[in-house]
């Protein structure tokens, strides 16, 4: 997303939205997501849209900085109940 969109809280919502259809329109009953750890921010976007942090897990991605750890998120039908 565009710097010029930062901090409006589009990304927290889009990402509801976005749950909302695999939980309700799927059928899903877990959704997950991981992050860079060096991108905290992409962590708080989880965070706001409902998501649970679960843990670190180390060296398990790539990009181009190289093996990254990554910080992953999730949330279970039950959590929206």
């Amino acid at each position: 997303m565009s710097k010029a969109y930062w901090g409006q809280e589009l990304m927290p919502e889009a990402l509801k939205g976005v749950m909302d259809y695999l939980f309700d329109v799927v059928g899903m009953n877990r959704v997950a997501a991981t992050h860079d750890v060096n991108n905290p921010k992409s962590g708080r976007v989880m965070a706001k849209a409902g998501m649970k942090y679960e843990g670190t897990l180390r060296q398990a991605g790539r990009n181009i900085q190289g093996v990254i750890d990554e910080v992953c998120y999730s949330c279970i039908r039950a959590d929206r109940e």
